[in-house]
């Protein structure tokens, strides 16, 4: 484990990163690596799937639905598996699942019915592999450093995010099948490199946090077991499946409505803004944002998504940048405490803490996938489109009130580190 106090200055933080254990670093390099050979396939799965493996629409339509749940609800088995395999060998095992689906993929092209298992191995691995690979960061490093490094890993996830479907834009066109078997020799050389340079890092306890005056009952027996301490954690769940509901509008409909009201390319301006802005300010202010009062960083983080919403209805190229603007400053703030508080509350077992939150991701993009179809289709056709996004907007405001209402007191998710305290490398 590394620890220490943190300075506040780039520098200082620097510093910090480059005295981590080298498997701690080479994890957060590669999960650059990964998110990027990720989304050189992933946003283009419904495409393959018709155009080069030749599926009706509806059947790559029900396909893709799948993926979706299964890539994300399919994260809560991941603490399950880490306590049989241990965080390394999870991972490991998750990229050896992606390499193989990509292989299939690939052989689709010639034999359809492949497209099947191809479809769940490819969304598998990353259900596996997200839980593990945030559990291996906040087991590795103190309790001080965790907001740091949970942004750091969150902005070279978002690079890998923005940079990996502007490749494969271009590449996709010419020959899938070599970009998929491209992309399975990518994989595979990634699988061996977490074999080779992560160490097993054996579970660290996460000190729980001091019972809220609210649910304290006077002797009662202290909660046992990962879902019974799920009851500390209900709002922060409750309000990381609202962000995802509401994040996945921003994602699934943007293109749509840029087609609409401007030109497809914004989306790309619009989605390199969201990402660059992830990457450059979240590690920057992780700090204040695990030191921040809980219940008004959570409701000012609905507002700024809110007003960022209000903002794309305008419809201008210009509207749509200052929107995606605020929307993300929102989002920054919000995933990563979302984060913390979650694994603050679930002390212990971080990877069953993170397969939570990726399940309520999951369970919020399919509601918004059905919600925003509805609603989308109701406003297109009426000509109005700027008003799907108010609609989206008070949602936003609607949440921001319900954090008003419950968010509650609660104390900072990283405690202070003392003065003195001196720099421990593991």
């Amino acid at each position: 484990m590394t620890g220490g106090r943190r300075g506040g200055g780039l520098t200082a933080k620097w510093r910090t990163f480059t005295g981590l254990p080298a498997g701690l670093k080479a994890l957060i390099g590669l999960s650059f690596v990964v998110a990027f050979g990720s989304y050189m396939v992933t946003p283009f799965i419904g495409v393959l799937m018709v155009e080069a493996v030749g599926l009706d629409v509806r059947v790559a339509g029900v396909l893709v639905a799948v993926a979706t749940f299964i890539q994300f609800g399919g994260s809560i088995l991941g603490g399950a598996v880490v306590d049989r395999l241990g965080l390394k060998r999870t991972m490991v095992l998750a990229l050896t699942l992606r390499t193989a689906g990509l292989v299939l993929l690939g052989l689709a092209v010639k034999a359809p019915w492949v497209a099947y298992p191809a479809v769940v191995l490819v969304a598998g691995g990353p259900a596996l592999y997200l839980p593990a690979n945030k559990a291996y960061i906040v087991t590795s490093v103190s309790d001080e450093l965790r907001p740091l490094f949970l942004g750091v890993s969150s902005a070279a996830l978002n690079a890998g995010m923005g940079l990996g479907p502007l490749l494969a834009a271009l590449l996709i066109d010419a020959d899938p099948v070599l970009l998929l078997i491209g992309l399975a020799g990518l994989f595979a050389l990634i699988t061996a490199a977490h074999q080779a340079a992560l160490k097993p890092v054996a579970p660290r306890p996460i000190a729980a946090p001091d019972p809220a005056p609210a649910v304290a009952v006077a002797g009662a027996a202290p909660v046992s077991g990962n879902w019974a301490a799920l009851r500390g954690a209900l709002r922060p769940v409750l309000f990381t499946a609202l962000a995802f509901y509401l994040y996945f509008f921003f994602q699934s409909f943007m293109g749509l409505y840029a087609a609409g009201v401007s030109h497809i390319q914004v989306l790309g301006w619009v989605m390199l803004l969201n990402c660059a802005m992830v990457v450059l300010l979240q590690p920057a202010l992780a700090d204040r944002i695990a030191r921040a009062d809980y219940r008004l960083l959570v409701v000012g983080s609905f507002t700024l998504m809110a007003l960022g919403m209000g903002a794309m209805s305008l419809g201008s190229t210009p509207a749509l940048l200052a929107g995606t603007a605020l929307f993300t400053l929102g989002e920054i703030f919000l995933f990563l405490r979302c984060d913390l508080e979650l694994v603050d509350r679930v002390p212990g077992n971080p990877a069953f803490a993170f397969g939570v939150q990726r399940l309520t991701a999951g369970i919020g993009g399919l509601l918004a996938g059905v919600v925003g179809g509805f609603v989308f289709a109701h406003y297109e056709a009426a000509g109005d489109l700027g008003t799907f996004w108010l609609v989206v907007a008070a949602q936003c405001a609607g949440a921001a009130l319900l954090a008003l209402l419950l968010g509650g007191r609660r104390r900072p998710a990283v405690p202070e580190p003392p003065l003195a305290e001196a720099a421990v490398t593991r």
